[in-house]
Order: structure tokens, then sequence, then C-alpha cells
């Protein structure tokens, strides 16, 4: 989708295309132009012509340079402190991994006996859109205040996740900031579960949930992981 040369957007992750590694105009700090490769393998278009059953994506996904991000900042008209770029895009990187690992978790769950792992093939930002979850769980803190803590998510993402079938998954993630951990360190819970748009994915959930009541009597894990740097 493109609406000028500035403004054409990469529909897979609605990042600008050719994002500039050059400094803002307002700029007054030289920032780095490293990006760093992700651990998440990405998969080819669900639009390319030449995307196969047998044909997967060689790269992983690149993250934004601290440059890239600042520019992205300043397009969207934010005015972020510049020398805070290098630890908004490491933990902006931080928080995609640990998504990425729930996501891995879900998709053994639905196939512990894969022999190729799915591929990421669009992420959505959608921060100013709550999930039906995140609602629900703002109503229970204003019904019952003194069970459910008063949070809102920071920001919501859903990633459309390729199968080895070939599959089409989305998975929706809730973005949560959390108490600061022993050290002081900053700390957030990611809720990562599949979308119930999908006869697989309710089927994924229902069974997790099943093993969730089971596991409570012998210690098994949640699906909100709270993560810290």
């Amino acid at each position: 989708m493109s609406h000028g040369n500035n403004d054409a957007v990469n529909p897979l992750n609605n990042v600008p295309l050719n994002l500039s590694q050059s400094p803002n105009s307002n700029q007054t700090t030289l920032l780095s132009t490293k990006r760093e490769v992700s651990t998440i393998p990405r998969a080819l278009s669900a639009d390319d012509a030449n995307d196969t059953m047998d044909q997967r994506s060689s790269s992983n996904w690149v993250y934004p340079s601290p440059q890239q991000f600042f520019n992205a900042l300043t397009r969207k008209g934010y005015r972020m402190p510049e020398d805070q770029m290098g630890t908004m895009v490491q933990l902006h990187n931080f928080l995609n991994e640990e998504a990425w690992r729930e996501v891995l978790e879900w998709e053994t769950r639905w196939n512990p006996n894969s022999t190729s792992p799915p591929h990421l093939a669009q992420i959505n930002g959608k921060p100013r859109e709550l999930t039906y979850k995140a609602k629900g769980l703002q109503w229970a803190n204003w019904a019952m205040p003194s069970r459910f803590p008063a949070r809102r998510p920071f920001d919501r993402h859903d990633w459309i996740v390729r199968r080895e079938t070939g599959e089409l998954v989305r998975y929706v993630i809730d973005y949560y900031a959390d108490e600061p951990d022993e050290e002081g360190n900053p700390a957030f819970i990611l809720d990562v579960r599949p979308a119930s748009d999908s006869l697989s994915s309710i089927q994924l959930k229902c069974r997790t949930a099943i093993g969730g009541v089971w596991g409570s009597f012998f210690g098994s894990e949640s699906t909100s992981k709270d993560v810290s740097t």
C-alpha cells in the first residue's frame, strides 16, 4: 500500500519501505546504523507466486537499527530522547524474541512431532486496539479490584505464523509492564496465545486450558510469561 514514494509501507510489518539510515534533520546525536538479525525465521510472502510447500525463506527477520527506529518514531510524530534509542531497540528486540519463544511453545503443543519450525509471515502492531481478553481483564478489575490488578497493555501485536503444512495461524500478543525485579530492572508480562479465528486454534487453546487445569495440581507453567531485562 502506498501513498507516494515517501509513504510506501511494507505490508508484512507496516514499516516504511527503505526506512532511512540517515540522521534526521532535527537530530543532534549520532545513532548507530547497525541492525541485528533475529532468531525468527521469515516466511515468504503469501502473495509470492514462488511460495511453495518446499520453499522457505532462508533468512530471518532483521530488526531496525537505532537510527531507523528513531526515524520511524519521528515519522509517526513521536519525540523520543535520542540517547535512549539504543536501549529502546534492545528492549524491542528482547520482547520480540520472548514472544517468539512463546509462539514456539504453543506450536510444539499443536504438533510435537513437527520436523520444520514455523515461520513468521506478517506482523501487525495494534497498540490502540484492545483485545477482548484485555478488555475483560479491565472489566474484572473494575468489578473485583482486590483480585484483578489494574493493568492495561502498552502494546498489542498480531502475528501471522506459517506452519510447515502451509497453514496460516494468527497469534495475539498483549504486552504489559510489570513491577521491576529485585535488582530494579524493568519487567514485562507477555500474554501470547492463538487467536480464536480458526478451528485449529480453538482446539489448541482448549487442549492447553484442559492441560492447565490438570497441571494446576502438579505445578504446570502459565501461558502468560513474566520476563525482565
